[in-house]
């Protein structure tokens, strides 16, 4: 069986992903330090024509992470199976899972910095 064989002997695949992985870990900590006590709702999601759009609690907060987790595993199985046909494909789905992290670190510093 060869389970992530190709990701593990590319350089370039193995810091992409290994980036989106540790950026997640980061954003979780991030938001787990920042919101660990706060026990009032969240501003999820904030309009500026509308206000407020979104209320949550920290349980929302995780399942954003929790979700963008899943999101970058999925991108890490379809990149390790298009490899060998398709490398360039391998590529785009880990380049877009480290923008994906990139962007979920953003979303969780707005929630900590509106709350």
């Amino acid at each position: 069986m060869r389970c992530m064989r190709s990701i593990i002997y590319d350089k370039y695949l193995r810091v992409v992903f290994g980036l989106s992985f540790f950026i997640l870990f980061f954003a979780f900590i991030f938001g787990y330090v920042k919101l660990g006590n706060v026990s009032a709702p969240l501003i999820i999601h904030f309009d500026a024509y509308k206000g407020i759009d979104l209320l949550g609690d920290r349980a929302s907060v995780i399942e954003i992470l929790i979700s963008a987790t899943v999101m970058v595993l999925l991108n890490l199985f379809l990149a390790d199976f298009l490899y060998r046909r398709e490398r360039f494909l391998s590529y785009i789905f880990g380049f877009a899972s480290l923008g994906l992290a990139a962007l979920i670190l953003i979303a969780i510093g707005v929630i900590v910095s509106v709350n």
